[in-house]
């Protein structure tokens, strides 16, 4: 089931189940961080259940695995993937009556399909894992257009937690710098506005000695050599961009239609008596639309990962 991530909030989902009047145990998992939670429902006379997101579920574009078990907790009775996204424009705006929105929903879902096929990850605002490895720097460095820090493990240790409770039981705070390439630690220094030079490149390793002048030796760096870190970052985009709306209406308006009927059957050249189509080998590798491919061109990336070449 796909649920579109539009207001009001908050959103409530409708499932048909094969016992009615029965009382389940729902149980929903974050396919991101892979965290459980479980609730009791009942299904009414004709075996439907309504289920409501909290509006904590509702905050990213997120994709979940729903299931229903039996009061035992031991039979799957149903279960379904459950993905709540963002359109990339509000059916709800295109149509007036209910047909004509469901009508939208499947033109929109398509024409979004086709749009991340062309550049990649899409125009979503969701949860990201990063998981690696401390490079002795104060910067970890980001390939993902990034906004805040949710949450830090370091060596599996919970360490920062943007939602706790108590601030205070927070060890670090982190941040994300200007030009979103890295995240940052915040120190008691830059708490009581004092100036840090943190160090981008792994410093050469040198014994550290004591003299007349006192200790030598380098500072603790915010990511250490070989500390494993988990995190969790609010990645993508805020809002989709106006040009992706107009483009997203483009390919509705020629699948509504039918100006995409080439497209779909492949075609690459129709001859009849009085004229010949041949189309340019570029059409099968883009939306159809020459207009949309273009203003897609600026968002495709053709990286999608740093590696070593």
């Amino acid at each position: 089931m796909e649920v579109m991530r539009v207001p009001p909030y908050p959103l409530t989902t409708v499932w048909n189940l094969p016992i009615p009047s029965y009382e389940y145990i729902l149980s929903i998992e974050d396919l991101v961080d892979h965290s459980i939670e479980e609730t009791n429902v009942t299904s009414d006379a004709n075996g439907k259940v309504e289920y409501t997101l909290p509006l904590a579920k509702v905050q990213y574009d997120r994709n979940f695995f729903i299931k229903f078990y039996d009061t035992e907790h031991e039979h799957t009775l149903y279960e379904s993937n459950l993905d709540v996204i963002r359109p990339y424009v509000n059916p709800e705006t295109l149509g007036t009556t209910a047909s004509e929105i469901e009508e939208y929903k499947m033109y929109e879902l398509i024409a979004r399909s086709m749009i991340d096929t062309k550049v990649g990850n899409g125009f979503y605002n969701h949860k990201l894992v990063l998981q690696g490895v401390g490079q002795g720097t104060d910067y970890f460095p980001l390939w993902e257009d990034t906004s805040r820090v949710l949450k830090v493990y370091e060596n599996d240790v919970l360490v920062y937690d943007i939602d706790a409770e108590d601030p205070a039981t927070n060890v670090y705070t982190y941040k994300i710098t200007l030009d979103n390439s890295a995240i940052y630690r915040i120190d008691p220094s830059d708490l009581a506005g004092d100036t840090i030079n943190r160090i981008e490149y792994h410093p050469p390793v040198l014994p550290s000695a004591s003299g007349d002048l006192g200790h030598v030796g380098y500072r603790t760096v915010a990511f250490p050599r070989g500390y494993d870190y988990i995190f969790i970052l609010d990645s993508g985009y805020k809002a989709v961009p106006p040009d992706i709306e107009i483009a997203t209406k483009m390919l509705i308006e020629d699948l509504k239609c039918g100006k995409l009927e080439y497209y779909k059957r492949y075609m690459s050249s129709y001859n009849t008596d009085q004229f010949r189509i041949q189309f340019d080998k570029s059409m099968l590798s883009g939306t159809g639309n020459f207009l949309v491919d273009k203003i897609l061109e600026k968002y495709e990336t053709t990286i999608t990962k740093p590696g070593v070449l």
